[in-house]
This record gives structure tokens, C-alpha cells and sequence, in this order.
């Protein structure tokens, strides 16, 4: 009895805007990026929306498990100008 391999499709609906990146990771990010994407079977670019995605914002706007150091003057400056915006 053979196995099915499930291809999974990662598109987006046509003429949906994207935008280039270009940065430099360090080896190790890099390393987990190729291998998530090999064990889901995706780009790299899906692997990377997914992970930002998942992030939910603390109080301070970023996500609380992602180790950022930012200023508490930033944060205030940030946050009252998110609040004019709206």
C-alpha cells in the first residue's frame, strides 16, 4: 500500500499587493525558516507571513514572546500616535 503525499497551496488571490524584502538573518533563523518550510511543504515567503501573524501585540505593540528591546519614551510616542490615527 503507497502513501499520499498532501501538497498543500500557498497563493494568493490574483493581483493581491505585495511588496519586496530583502534582509540579512542570521544562520540559525535562516536554518529554521528552510525547515519549517520543508515540513510544511511552502515557500519561504508563507512560512515568514505565518510567523508574523501569530504574534499578538502586548501592551507595548509587540508581541510579548519576542524578545525586542524598546525604550518606554518609543512605546509612549508610538502608541499616542496609533491613538491620533484612529
Amino acid at each position: 500500500m503507497g502513501y499520499v503525499l498532501y501538497m498543500a497551496t500557498y497563493r494568493r488571490e490574483r493581483g493581491a499587493p505585495t511588496v519586496g524584502m530583502h534582509m540579512k538573518l542570521s544562520p540559525e533563523v535562516k536554518a529554521l525558516i528552510d525547515e519549517y518550510a520543508s515540513v510544511a511543504n511552502a515557500p519561504q515567503w508563507a512560512i515568514v507571513e505565518a510567523a508574523i501573524r501569530a504574534g499578538k501585540p502586548g501592551p507595548n505593540g509587540l508581541p510579548s514572546e519576542w524578545e525586542l528591546e524598546v525604550g518606554d519614551e518609543q512605546i509612549a510616542m508610538q502608541l499616542e500616535s496609533r491613538k491620533k490615527a484612529t
